[in-house]
């Protein structure tokens, strides 16, 4: 069967990059194929006329409000889900994909058992170029935990146990099967969370290095520390969600003491910046 891909890109306060990621796409190998959908969880008025004058073809859909990472996904998800899709993106709007993206991501999918497949991401970590690739969780303290590495040897696909929504390819089975994104996450965790459903559902996820991509990381949040709260909220979340009660305990202390002091210490570092 032909495949048949939806693309979501969800907009909060980032209109330029939005437009850019939009551009981008079109022009990959199978870009012009592609349906779009721009989620807004920053609507106004201005924004929606810009973006059908720069892009007539897009499903432009606004929230009523800022609903988070899940819940602006999901808005889109459940349109798209009564079409005849076979595949979503989900993408944010500060990747840059190469010419040659949709190919070799989607003949993973010719394995009925894979149900995701994210590209490797460079990004440079203290001017030092970095691959973002899989990531793996400690349960000991229930901490998702990326792999990162400097020099890409291998390009063999990698079976993972979970990858970045930053960017993401998923079968429709994949999603009819596990469900939406968990909307008890606002942001962060959730790709952790969706991935290890997936797995409970008896899906492969792939990593393929061969697919590179760039992430600029735009964030979206006046001063880093204002994140904490909301990453401590996810953390909470996933700890009860995944563990039994006796394994909860630990993780539990670890992030009680993790995030008043990474508060601290990104305090430090921004009144010291500023100086």
């Amino acid at each position: 069967m032909k495949s048949k891909v939806a693309a979501i890109i969800l907009n909060y306060k980032h209109l330029e990059d939005t437009l850019s990621c939009l551009s981008n796409l079109k022009k990959t190998d199978k870009g012009k194929e592609i349906s779009y959908y721009v989620v807004d969880n920053s609507p106004s008025k201005l924004t929606e006329i810009k973006f059908a004058k720069s892009f007539k073809d897009i499903t432009y859909i606004p929230s009523p409000q800022n609903i988070g990472f899940a819940g602006g996904n999901n808005l889109a998800l459940r349109r798209i889900l009564e079409k005849d899709f076979t595949h979503v993106l989900i993408i944010n709007p500060d990747v840059t994909v190469g010419k040659k993206f949709f190919s070799p991501l989607l003949t993973h999918f010719y394995d009925p058992k894979v149900g995701i497949v994210a590209p490797a991401i460079v990004h440079t970590q203290k001017n030092i170029k970095m691959y973002g690739l899989e990531g793996k969780v400690n349960w000991k303290l229930a901490k998702p935990e990326h792999r990162n590495i400097n020099n890409l040897k291998s390009k063999k696909p990698i079976n993972c146990q979970f990858v970045t929504f930053a960017c993401v390819l998923i079968s429709i089975d994949n999603i009819r099967k596990v469900g939406l994104l968990d909307e008890g996450y606002f942001m962060y965790f959730e790709d952790v969370d969706y991935c290890l459903s997936s797995k409970k559902e008896g899906y492969k996820i792939i990593l393929d290095p061969n697919v590179l991509i760039t992430h600029e990381t735009s964030s979206s949040f006046k001063h880093p520390t204002q994140k904490l709260k909301i990453n401590f909220k996810s953390h909470f979340r996933f700890i009860y969600k995944w563990l039994n009660p006796i394994n909860r305990l630990i993780p539990l202390i670890y992030i009680i003491f993790l995030y008043p002091y990474l508060y601290l210490l990104w305090s430090y570092h921004e009144h010291k910046y500023k100086k």
